[in-house]
């Protein structure tokens, strides 16, 4: 006994035309090589631009002078968010130079481009060199890195000299 409720579906006779309707309608492949080779670029992307991004948060305060490149950078590249150019206070970061002559406690540092950097040093002046030192321990022709600030004349005072 059927209800009225009871629906009946007709049979469908045709079943080879339902079938190439379904492969028809079917979703295709979403990914191609093109798709792939996109995918790797912007994976490769965003992790160079996380490197540049954790660099710049993260990386070593190395001064310019000591890093033996210009700029800072490694391998000769600059640093992510500096400029090659010249610091305008070589002393913040270090000036780097041979001694031409310690006079008392003053030290003439010649700078890799022949500028004479006159360095005063004190008691608060650390002389480092592969162990603790003291300015007797510097002499005419060595090569070292003197941290300090720079007056506005070009002289360095001095709190660290460190020897190479």
């Amino acid at each position: 006994m059927i209800n009225d409720e009871t629906a009946v579906i007709p049979a469908i006779g045709d079943h080879a035309g339902l079938s190439a309707e379904l492969e028809a309608a079917a979703p295709r492949r979403w990914w191609n090589r093109g798709t792939i080779g996109l995918g790797v670029a912007a994976l490769l992307m965003g992790g160079f631009l996380g490197g540049v991004q954790a660099e710049k948060q993260w990386g070593a305060a190395e001064p310019a002078a000591t890093s033996g490149f210009p700029g800072g950078g490694m391998r000769g590249f600059p640093r992510a968010g500096s400029s090659a150019a010249p610091q305008t206070s070589p002393a913040a970061t270090g000036t780097t130079g041979k001694v031409k002559l310690v006079n008392g406690k003053t030290i003439y540092l010649e700078t890799g481009d022949g500028t004479v950097v006159t360095v005063k040093t004190g008691g608060e002046t650390t002389v480092s060199t592969a162990r603790r030192g003291k300015l007797s321990d510097v002499r005419a022709g060595d090569s070292v890195t003197v941290q300090g600030a720079t007056a506005d004349d070009g002289t360095v005072t001095a709190t660290s000299v460190t020897k190479k």
